[in-house]
């Protein structure tokens, strides 16, 4: 067991308090003592307390939901069509082989590049996003299902066999709760590049609404670093808050995976 599985949950979470904490006085003592320029990188008070402002402001919020619409139909997406494929890729060696190639391909194209493109074709409005979030979410997710199904206890699935279970049954009884666990660390990873690009699609188009539009249009005005900053924190924010959420409901949904981590 490692140093980090060791800690208690409430410990771990006042360690990460106090790294944030470390964090915000190191941008609050370079702001006031001029080790940045305050145009730069005004003092972290002064950043946090005009994130706290934009949560009174309607029109942020709207945007807020905006990003966070888009993120989650770009992720269920990218779920919808990474688990049945990882299914067939992990459970079927001939599609895997047929398809290896074609995956190797696609992979390593940034899901930012693809943005110009889909854009011509779909236009720059929440279609072009979706997609783009969607193609990036595919790959976590995929190649988490492929690699849980091939950890599979073969013992178990021998065992099925041996009671007569046929192969979907043994699919649907061990294969499928024992891959459960990566295909929930590929989704967390995918939330993750999910909220990424949400928002550099927004500041790329530069129009609309979105988090991602308020960071861009800040950055077009004078002194707009803090409220750039403060959009900043609140992207940070919501990836924490995304992460903690996927989390829990991990733990709660599959409490053997800690069990088998451990």
């Amino acid at each position: 067991m490692s140093a980090v599985t060791a800690l208690s949950r409430p410990r771990r979470a006042l360690l990460g308090l106090a790294g944030v904490l470390v964090v915000l006085a190191a941008g609050e003592v370079a702001g006031r003592a001029g080790i940045v320029q305050r145009a730069y990188l005004p003092p972290s008070s002064e950043v946090v307390a005009r994130a706290t402002e934009l949560a009174g402001d309607p029109l942020f919020l709207d945007g807020l939901a905006a990003t966070l619409t888009v993120w989650a139909y770009g992720l269920l997406l990218g779920c919808a069509l990474a688990v049945p494929l990882g299914v067939l890729f992990g459970s079927v060696p001939k599609a895997d082989a047929a398809a290896r190639a074609v995956v190797e391909f696609l992979r390593p194209i940034p899901s930012v590049a693809l943005i110009p493109l889909v854009a011509l074709l779909l236009g720059t409005g929440s279609e072009m996003q979706v997609t783009v979030i969607a193609y990036a979410c595919v790959w976590p997710v995929l190649f988490n299902t492929v690699y849980g199904l091939g950890d599979v206890d073969p013992v178990a699935k021998d065992t099925l066999r041996a009671f007569g279970f046929g192969r979907l049954q043994v699919l649907w009884r061990v294969s499928l709760p024992a891959t459960a666990p990566f295909i929930a660390a590929g989704v967390r990873i995918s939330a993750a590049v999910a909220l990424i690009l949400a928002v550099a699609s927004e500041i790329l188009s530069g129009f609309g609404e979105g988090l991602g539009t308020s960071i861009a249009q800040a950055a077009q005005i004078p002194d707009g670093t803090t409220d750039v900053l403060a959009g900043t924190l609140w992207a940070g924010a919501l990836g924490l808050a995304v992460n903690a959420l996927l989390g829990a409901a991990e733990r709660r949904l599959m409490p053997w995976a800690g069990t088998r981590r451990a």
